[in-house]
């Protein structure tokens, strides 16, 4: 399974962020968004070490609830940035990430087809 597809799901609205639900939140985009903002320019070597501060600080037991699902969601970011870039030689750059550029025309779309609906 993809880490796109390993994806932590939003808790249900005012449930346990345990519980799944059928898409990220606005709070996981935003996240993503700042560790992308943050990758970009970095190479393998600097997106591993934030990756191994991502993973340490998800794992910081006085983290609770969204805190904790936020931090983790935090971590598994860096760590497809960096598996992202074990492929090649270069540099972060979200407008070369397909997965971000995926996500885009994903959002794109549901926008075009609720203006449509409505």
């Amino acid at each position: 399974m993809s880490l796109q597809q390993d994806r932590i799901p939003d808790p249900a609205p005012g449930g346990d962020p345990g519980h799944a639900g059928a898409h990220p939140s606005e709070q996981e985009h935003a996240a993503w968004s700042r560790v992308r903002r943050t990758a970009t320019g970095m190479g393998h070597h600097a997106a591993k070490n934030a990756l191994a501060a991502a993973r340490k600080a998800a794992e910081d037991d006085s983290l609770i609830g969204r805190d904790a699902f936020l931090a983790r969601a935090v971590a598994e970011e860096w760590e497809r940035i960096t598996e992202t870039l074990a492929d090649h030689a270069g540099t972060y750059d979200p407008a070369d990430d397909p997965f971000v550029q995926g996500e885009l025309a994903a959002r794109a779309h549901q926008e075009e087809t609720a203006v449509h609906d409505h």
